[in-house]
């Protein structure tokens, strides 16, 4: 992995992405978080709670900006967010505000 672009990934990864989260069951009937980034398709992770997901979603994150950056493929901006929000939100009828901070 080349370091450089790690650290560019990382400072790219913590530019304050609006998080989605929401809760599914998976193919046994488990019930998993699903945290994801809107702006990055397929850029998702699971865990057994929401703050678990929203977690694992970090490392996440950073991965995707590191292929972007050694491909060449443009990052992309995060979406101008709502003040009166945190940046995370569940993926429901009513975007239920989840503080996970």
């Amino acid at each position: 992995m080349n370091q450089e672009l790690l650290d560019q990934a990382i400072a790219l990864a913590a530019r304050g992405y609006q998080v989605g989260v929401q809760g599914e069951d998976d193919e046994n009937g488990n019930h998993v978080w699903v945290a994801f980034v809107p702006e990055m398709p397929s850029c998702f992770a699971q865990g057994d709670t929401a703050e678990g997901a929203i977690e694992a979603l970090k490392t996440v994150r950073e991965d995707y900006i590191y292929f972007l950056l050694k491909h060449g493929v443009p990052v992309p901006e995060p979406t101008p967010q709502d003040p009166a929000r945190n940046n995370v939100w569940t993926k429901q009828a009513d975007a239920e505000i989840i503080n996970s901070q």
